[in-house]
């Protein structure tokens, strides 16, 4: 009798699985090889892969919250790049998967914010137009753009920055959110926008920030400390253009500033990954 597959071989088979695009099989061989060795963790992203590529994302939402180890979604999402060694080309995947695991509300702020600036009306109309949830002509091209840098930015990096980017860059964008909520007042007086201004003092805005510097202190040492400063100062320019005609900013406006910070965080790694700047300390 042959001698049951090791670790290492179910690892192998599940990787060649889902490099070859038969997901539904590598999530069948992953469930096999689980049950034969339960801890293991490199199984168990595997699985959560090969669930995410397969339709299940729901499913693999859940798996990815329940990881004993991981730093929420974003640093499972880092496990994924160094196990099956995500190239360049692999960009798309990430990008996609991230806005699925965020349901695209975040993507659809920035549909709904920039149909509502373009919109020729008084701060009423543009609220309306924000409102409707239909994608305009300016919501398709803000999205692509968006999309497009992101993704291009992403695909620029070498892969040790890029490990570290996949972990901090969705962190500090969701961070940035916070100095926008304690900056600008909400456009209405219910909604997204007014209740998380209401719950960000007194102790969300600064144990966020203390975890945005923390995190970058950590990933990068020193030179890291900029990068919450771009991720701010991204949404905060974002905010405030919307805040000028809306006098305020809606749940919208935050989906809006996550993205473009997002997109602004990973050109600076672009950047300073191009002159030496950032050197990751952890996740290479």
């Amino acid at each position: 009798m042959d001698p049951p597959p090791s670790e290492a071989d179910w690892i192998h088979q599940i990787e060649g699985l889902i490099e070859e695009g038969q997901c539904f099989l590598a999530y069948d061989r992953a469930g096999q090889a689980r049950r034969a060795y339960p801890d293991s963790r490199r199984l168990r992203l595997l699985a959560i892969l090969a669930l995410m590529r397969s339709g299940g994302v729901l499913e693999a939402r859940k798996l990815l919250c329940a990881m004993p180890d991981a730093l929420g979604v974003t640093l499972s999402l880092a496990k994924f790049n160094r196990i099956v060694k995500l190239d360049p080309l692999a960009s798309d995947r990430f990008i996609s998967e991230l806005a699925l695991v965020t349901g695209g509300l975040h993507l659809d702020g920035v549909a709904d914010t920039a149909d509502g600036l373009a919109v020729q009306g008084d701060r009423a109309t543009r609220l309306g137009v924000m409102s409707e949830g239909n994608i305009g002509p300016a919501g398709v091209m803000s999205l692509a753009l968006v999309l497009l840098v992101q993704w291009s930015a992403l695909a620029a990096l070498e892969p040790p920055v890029r490990s570290a980017a996949i972990v901090l860059a969705p962190g500090l964008a969701r961070w940035s959110v916070a100095p926008v909520a304690a900056l600008f007042p909400p456009a209405r007086p219910r909604g997204i926008g007014h209740a998380l201004q209401q719950g960000i003092w007194p102790t969300a805005v600064p144990t966020s920030a203390a975890l945005a510097f923390g995190a970058s202190l950590a990933l990068f040492g020193l030179a890291g400390l900029v990068l919450p400063l771009v991720a701010a100062a991204a949404a905060l320019i974002v905010a405030w253009a919307v805040a000028r005609l809306l006098e305020g900013v809606t749940g919208d406006t935050f989906g809006a500033c996550i993205e473009i910070s997002q997109a602004a965080i990973l050109l600076a790694f672009v950047a300073a990954g191009q002159h030496g700047w950032l050197d990751p300390t952890f996740l290479t």
